[in-house]
């Protein structure tokens, strides 16, 4: 029987990258300098049986493990000479308005619990007995919800405008100390 002749592989030059930069993982440098083969016309272009499927992982050199000597950790000495107070007032007012929004919803949630034990109904009988009967009768019931959540609100509030003020006059005093005797001094360790 006579075999048809086959033609050899052919090899083509990969496609060069545009002028425009890399696009994808096909112009990576590693598979820009490998030929591609291209199988002879008439076959499957598929490995043969029992031949090795090559790996673009195999083509990497594998890495070698060597021994170093211990070295003790790396330590850099830090000096806080600045601290920018626009950022401090902006920090410090969210940091505050979080503080203002967990202390009203726990005076909420407190008062509910006192309230279903009974303890602001006491409250109120006792102020109802010891109070003159000429008290206006807004003064009668001293302590309800809305009068109790108001007045933590409006304490948060005054909370916020003092946190936020003394935070950055805080940071502005720092700067200045900080330029006569020479700031914070920090040691950060690597481990």
């Amino acid at each position: 029987m006579v075999e048809p002749p086959t033609e050899p592989p052919v090899l083509s030059s990969p496609p060069t990258p545009s002028p425009k930069g890399p696009a994808g993982p096909a112009s990576d440098s590693s598979l820009a300098r490998a030929p591609v083969v291209t199988p002879p016309a008439g076959t499957s272009g598929g490995p043969k049986t029992g031949e090795k499927i090559p790996d673009r992982l195999d083509d990497k050199p594998k890495a070698v493990q060597v021994a170093t000597a211990h070295r003790p950790p790396r330590r850099a000495r830090l000096v806080i000479k600045h601290i920018d107070p626009w950022t401090v007032m902006k920090v410090s007012f969210v940091v505050s308005l979080v503080m203002l929004v967990v202390c009203v919803v726990a005076v909420a949630v407190i008062y509910g619990v006192l309230g279903r034990m009974g303890v602001w109904d006491q409250i109120n009988t006792l102020v109802n007995e010891v109070a003159p009967t000429t008290t206006s009768t807004a003064l009668r019931n001293p302590l309800t919800a809305s009068r109790v959540i108001t007045v933590a609100a409006v304490v948060g509030g005054i909370n916020v405008v003092l946190i936020t003020a003394l935070s950055t006059l805080g940071a502005a005093i720092y700067n200045l100390i900080s330029d006569l005797v020479g700031g914070i001094e920090v040691t950060l360790v690597d481990p």
